[in-house]
């Protein structure tokens, strides 16, 4: 199975109120009135981050793009359930500047940051040694391309997104 990266769209009430502890997250996404709401980039996660930040996890406080993986902004640390890792919380007025820097982004520019042997040194899941490298690409940049129209739908609905390993 492997790590699967998850994005979800909600309300900054809702994420809020699991923040709390009124509910859990595991509640939250897996209603049926969230249906649409999701989205799964595969075990594409690590290679977006790495490619968009140079960095395995974080990134620089500068670079938009250290928040759309592990942004550091921990939901909450009691889902384990959900996630193998920590959910993180994209805050509404991040996602309007993720969303906007990734419409500005071209297959191109993605393309010259994107270097397997860089993973590889950086262990960055789920890059083994005998990965192609342009089919490796194509596939995480449909997942970026997916990831793309996921954060405009959430910016024009001024929507909070939660990250979450599972």
């Amino acid at each position: 199975m492997g790590m699967t990266g998850n994005y979800f769209r909600t309300s900054k009430s809702n994420a809020m109120n699991v923040r709390e502890g009124k509910y859990s997250l595991a509640d939250l996404i897996y209603d049926d009135a969230q249906e649409g709401n999701i989205i799964d980039i595969d075990k594409a996660w690590h290679a977006i981050q790495f490619t968009l930040t140079g960095c395995p996890y974080g990134g620089d406080d500068d670079n938009i793009f250290s928040k759309l993986v592990l942004s550091g902004n921990v939901l909450t640390d009691d889902e384990k359930e959900l996630a193998e890792f920590s959910a993180m919380l994209i805050s509404s007025d991040d996602v309007r500047k993720l969303s906007e820097a990734l419409n500005k982004l071209t297959e191109e520019e993605f393309r010259n940051s994107f270097d397997i042997g860089d993973m590889l040194a950086n262990d960055i899941y789920p890059i083994t040694e005998d990965e192609e490298e342009d089919g490796f690409f194509e596939y995480v940049w449909a997942c970026l391309s997916e990831l793309k129209e996921f954060m405009v739908k959430a910016s024009e609905e001024n929507q909070v997104v939660i990250f979450y390993i599972s």
